[in-house]
């Protein structure tokens, strides 16, 4: 007896005849013909196993749910490097303050959600996150902000906060067993420092402000599947703002990298569970400029993060190709 296999790769068919088996036999239980012949049976039907095989392999790895939406809860724990610098017009005075040597260089908990969906190759999704930053600090050197100046021995307390909130829509380019994203969308970063000190008169001196800034934010990302459960995921972006705002010019550049692994720890039906664990860059450079002077400031926020992310998907699948 004589059995065709008929096996579809995509749009490619593949014919696998295979003979000499008898109609009660299995492909585990062959009649013994031989050791040359059951040997033939056994590499015919291994073959046909395994073109079955790939073929199940290839279809898992371009079928994707026609839609997916959900979201995700993001702990943070980063730690503060940069600095602060000035130089005032009237006198050329300047100072450059690093923040680990003023003891400001530690680490804080923050937290970020994340809304949003997919329909086949396009991505929403709205983020917002903040981190806050507080704690006192003795000036080792004079310092000077627009009019201000405050002699090195000042205490200065108080805390620096950093909120975002983020639109964007994502293209995957390329959307295979592999992806490749590309994604624009619109930033809304709050810079919020809200520091005092005292004078020698023991008048309490404010410093800092409290600054929006939208801007328009590019990003690429890839993802990297190796099974159906685990993946790294890898991503980097960035955002500028050019303006004046309350008579200050502002320069200000903004970027992020992130790499993460992400494991599925359970699916239910329609729903997926998903944790991951990874590490963030984030940096913002400012210069805030007027007639009185040059104030820039350098932000490096870095650190391991851990989410947890929960997708519900279309019953109906479909092919990225």
């Amino acid at each position: 007896m004589v059995l065709t296999h008929i096996i579809r790769v995509n749009d490619m068919e593949i014919t696998v005849s295979t003979g000499d088996i008898k109609e009660n036999s299995t492909v585990v239980g062959l009649v013994n013909r031989g050791p040359q012949t059951n040997k033939l049976s056994v590499m015919k039907n291994g073959l046909v196993i395994g073109l079955l095989l790939i073929s199940t392999t290839l279809t898992a790895q371009v079928e994707r749910p026609l839609w997916e939406v959900g979201g995700g809860v993001r702990m943070n724990y980063m730690g503060l490097g940069g600095g602060l610098s000035g130089t005032r017009n009237s006198d050329g005075y300047s100072f450059d303050i690093n923040y680990k040597d003023i003891g400001m260089d530690n680490y804080a908990t923050s937290f970020s959600i994340a809304l949003g969906g997919r329909y086949k190759k396009f991505l929403l999704e709205f983020a917002a996150s903040r981190g806050s930053y507080t704690g006192g600090f003795t000036l080792t050197t004079d310092i000077v902000r627009n009019d201000q100046q405050l002699d090195s021995g000042a205490v200065v307390s108080g805390t620096l906060d950093l909120t975002l909130y983020a639109l964007s829509t994502t293209f995957a380019l390329i959307q295979k067993k592999h992806d490749l994203y590309l994604g624009v969308g619109v930033i809304l970063l709050n810079m919020n420092s809200n520091y005092a000190t005292r004078d020698v008169n023991g008048a309490e001196v404010k410093l800092g402000g409290n600054v929006w800034f939208p801007m328009p934010f590019l990003a690429i990302a890839g993802r990297w599947n190796f099974s159906d459960k685990f993946r790294i995921v890898g991503s980097v972006g960035g955002a500028i703002f050019k303006g004046e705002q309350d008579g200050i010019d502002y320069d200000v550049l903004y970027y992020t990298y992130d790499i993460t692994a992400a494991y599925e720890i359970l699916q239910a039906g329609r729903m997926t569970y998903t944790v991951d664990v990874g590490y963030r860059n984030l940096f913002m450079d400012m210069d805030a400029t007027n007639d009185k002077g040059l104030y820039h400031e350098k932000d490096i926020y870095s650190g391991p993060y851990a989410t947890v992310r929960v997708l519900f998907s279309s019953e109906e699948l479909w092919n990225p190709d």
